[in-house]
């Protein structure tokens, strides 16, 4: 008759249960990477990135201003 071996058993779930554990780790941060590089593209290609913003904000307000004759 053959003994059955159970020594193997948990050893092998135990390696299994650490694997899916990283893969699942590595798949969820890449998503939050992904989620958080998407934003800060977002916010780089917005219109109120400093300088620019501040220096068209002026334009339309020496614009504004010539109409009216004002400056």
């Amino acid at each position: 008759m053959k003994q059955k071996r159970s020594r193997g058993s948990p050893l092998v779930e135990e390696g299994l249960l650490l694997g899916l554990s990283i893969i699942t780790l590595t798949v969820v941060l890449s998503i939050i990477i992904g989620l958080l590089s998407g934003v800060q593209k977002t916010f780089d290609l917005s219109i109120f990135n400093g300088d620019t913003f501040l220096s068209q904000l002026q334009q339309s307000i020496d614009k504004i201003l010539q109409y009216f004759r004002i400056g």
